[in-house]
């Protein structure tokens, strides 16, 4: 590296990412942001198929003097009291995805959870394997040499061609080339 180039990289601007990320390092609770941001993330393989539609995280308070942290929710109107019945089922839960005893008690806030996100849709199902298309993908793929490659190649045309064939274009379909 010559001297003017070690002299233009001195003075390039860092990626934002980058510097954020060096500023925020030793920030006292950036660590437990991002765990809470991830308690939220995946609230719903945390809390299981009985909570997560009762409650919602709000807020995580963590453990001070000698006390518990404590996570805020809010629950669905009427999910208070089986929240308050089983919420050391949920207080386990919450502790075994971020660590040891972050959680030593639930503060239930009245309220509806927020409306579930819409799942990602599914891929269409793949090409038939007596369309005309996936038969044409089969014979193109038997010459390959190996039986594995020929059947993952397959698979994957067929899945393509299902997608192609479910998604309209407006535009005539491409011809085959023989």
């Amino acid at each position: 590296m010559t001297d003017d180039d070690k002299r233009l990289s001195r003075y390039r601007p860092a990626p934002v990412a980058q510097t954020v990320e060096r500023l925020l390092r030793g920030a006292p609770g950036a660590r437990r942001a991002r765990g809470f941001a991830a308690l939220r993330r995946d609230w719903a393989d945390v809390a299981g198929p009985e909570f997560k539609d009762l409650a919602w995280p709000e807020r995580f308070e963590p453990a001070r003097g000698g006390r518990p942290g404590a996570l805020a929710v809010r629950a669905a109107p009427g999910a208070a009291l089986l929240l308050q019945h089983d919420g050391p089922r949920l207080v386990e839960r919450v502790n075994a995805y971020l660590g040891a005893e972050a959680i030593g008690r639930i503060r239930i806030a009245r309220g509806a959870p927020p409306p579930p996100k819409p799942s990602r849709r599914l891929p269409p199902p793949p090409l038939p394997a007596d369309d005309p298309a996936a038969r044409d993908l089969a014979r193109r793929a038997d010459g390959l040499g190996s039986d594995r490659l020929a059947a993952a190649l397959t698979r994957l045309g067929r899945a393509v061609g299902g997608a192609a064939a479910a998604k309209p274009t407006g535009r005539a379909p491409p011809r085959s080339r023989s």
